[in-house]
């Protein structure tokens, strides 16, 4: 985090941890109830940033990645996935470009080791690959008003999920959300001036309240504790734009493609609800009636009410039993996109 940041967000009452990430702004249970009525601003620099530049940098990750790069812009960002040659996941993304460099952002704990290995294919390219947590400030806006409040104080927004408004040193993106919500990326001098102008209407948050949002959209985030655990389709990643099936190779590209045009897929991402106050860890095991396994979390958190929910990769087969985790109680919940 960048260090006038932090001030500048402790002068707001924002409190951390021993290691700088933002835990709360004094009181995590009121702000947890927050969403999705009221309006909120959530420091996201609990989450990794790569920066990809130089002249080859889009060859370069239209080669990489599973979504195609040709339609990322200034104005366009995009879902993708990097995989392994066996077709698994190694790290889901967001792709955006700001200010002529491309950007990555994944799990914070993923950084070093998906920066390690995509170095290793640069070869001759005229690509520059960096850790880039520090270069651009990173925070998210959402707010059932949140068009016209917006709107008010920098123009023109972005109406379409994934969709880019550049303003002021900054590069906002519109994501999927039941609110308007937003993700803002940028200069440091910049975003203080637009937290500040949002804040008058907004409350400053903890992680939570971000992870329900990407939870209620049905966004899986794969971190080193799921990473190469499943194959995109496995986690929706069809199913919400994030896999082009006619770019051309990528790596794992013959194990996705064999799945949509020669197989069936068997497992598939659902949001459920439990009935416990406290959320899950990744990898946590669902069961059916008979004690199988039905499916394993991929990502939790408490919801307003203070109940846990999550998004679980789990066998289609399995949904018309009665599921458990841990001997509490497993309920499935709408996304808001249609499953096959």
């Amino acid at each position: 985090m960048k260090a006038d940041w932090k001030q500048f967000l402790s002068h707001h009452g924002a409190e951390f941890d021993t290691s700088d990430t933002l835990t709360h702004f004094g009181n995590p249970e009121r702000e947890r109830r927050i969403p999705p009525q009221g309006a909120i601003l959530c420091d996201l620099s609990h989450i990794g940033l790569l920066s990809v530049s130089g002249a080859d940098a889009q060859t370069f990750l239209q080669g990489q990645l599973s979504n195609d790069l040709n339609a990322v812009s200034a104005t366009q960002a995009q879902l993708t996935s990097y995989s392994s040659p066996k077709g698994r996941a190694i790290t889901t993304l967001q792709l955006i470009q700001h200010q002529d460099t491309y950007y990555l952002v994944l799990a914070a704990d993923l950084v070093e080791s998906v920066l390690k290995r995509l170095r290793m294919f640069v070869m001759r390219s005229q690509v520059t690959l960096q850790e880039a947590g520090n270069s651009l400030v990173h925070f998210g806006y959402a707010d059932p008003r949140g068009e016209q409040r917006l709107r008010d104080i920098i123009g023109t927004i972005p109406t379409q999920p994934m969709a880019v408004v550049a303003y002021d040193n900054l590069s906002i993106v519109r994501r999927p959300a039941s609110v308007p919500r937003f993700e803002i990326f940028g200069d440091s001098a910049a975003a203080r001036k637009l937290w500040e102008k949002l804040d008058v209407h907004a409350t400053g948050v903890g992680r939570g309240a971000w992870d329900y949002f990407e939870i209620e959209a049905g966004i899986p985030q794969v971190t080193a504790a799921s990473s190469e655990a499943w194959v995109p389709q496995m986690m929706n990643l069809h199913l919400i734009d994030a896999i082009s099936f006619s770019k051309g190779c990528f790596p794992g590209q013959e194990v996705v493609a064999r799945l949509k045009y020669l197989g069936k897929n068997k497992r598939q991402l659902y949001r459920i609800a439990i009935d416990s106050f406290e959320p899950p860890a990744v990898g946590a095991r669902i069961d059916d009636s008979n004690g199988q396994e039905a499916g394993q979390i991929l990502n939790a958190c408490l919801n307003p009410t203070g109940k846990a929910e999550a998004l679980a990769v789990m066998r289609t087969t399995a949904l018309e039993a009665e599921l458990t985790l841990d001997g509490q109680t497993v309920q499935r919940l709408e996304l808001p996109y249609a499953t096959e």
